[in-house]
């Protein structure tokens, strides 16, 4: 299989990595609440089994590097590597330690921010789904500020997830348009 192709499909099957490593790690977390927690609560240094999330957050992280990667070559991503980099210190800095929070920001604000620049790139080559994307980029960060401003949980986790959903739905679409052959 060529390179472009394997590249490709790596992004294709991130969410179902996504997923299954999520499970995975939810099941070693029987306390866990998607409404009171953030999802970083599992990485905290308190928990006996912070491993499960800070490797899956690591693994994840260089999963989606290898499938930014391929998709930058392409001219699909400009921000989307170094969001996958700021993902992966997430993993190694647990909630506790300073630079947690910047990374864990920084990732979806470059993730979000790739989004919304190549949906535009897109919109602008004749591809309508762009702007769609785009727009979705948009609302997806404001949605989540709105979340975390009006506390409507009392954790981050839902508003960590609604990114998260955004992101993940990107790369299988963009999976797909490699898969095709699709470049900028």
């Amino acid at each position: 299989m060529e390179l472009e192709r394997l590249l490709a499909y790596i992004s294709l099957f991130l969410p179902l990595v996504f997923f299954i490593g999520l499970i995975i790690v939810l099941s070693r977390n029987p306390w866990f609440s998607f409404t009171g927690n953030a999802l970083s609560d599992m990485g905290s240094i308190q928990n006996p089994v912070n491993y499960y999330f800070n490797g899956f957050l690591m693994v994840s992280a260089v999963i989606g590097f290898i499938a930014a990667i391929g998709a930058l070559r392409n001219g699909l991503s400009y921000l989307m590597p170094l969001a996958m980099v700021f993902l992966f210190l997430v993993g190694i800095f647990p909630e506790e330690y300073t630079p947690h929070a910047p990374a864990a920001v920084s990732f979806y604000v470059l993730a979000l921010a790739d989004i919304m620049i190549i949906g535009l790139k897109l919109g602008r080559r004749g591809f309508p789904a762009g702007y769609i994307w785009s727009i979705l980029g948009i609302l997806t960060f404001a949605l989540m500020l709105y979340l975390v401003k009006v506390r409507l949980f009392k954790g981050l986790a839902i508003p960590e997830l609604v990114g998260a959903a955004t992101i993940l739905a990107w790369f299988a679409y963009i999976g797909l348009l490699q898969l095709r052959g699709f470049k900028l």
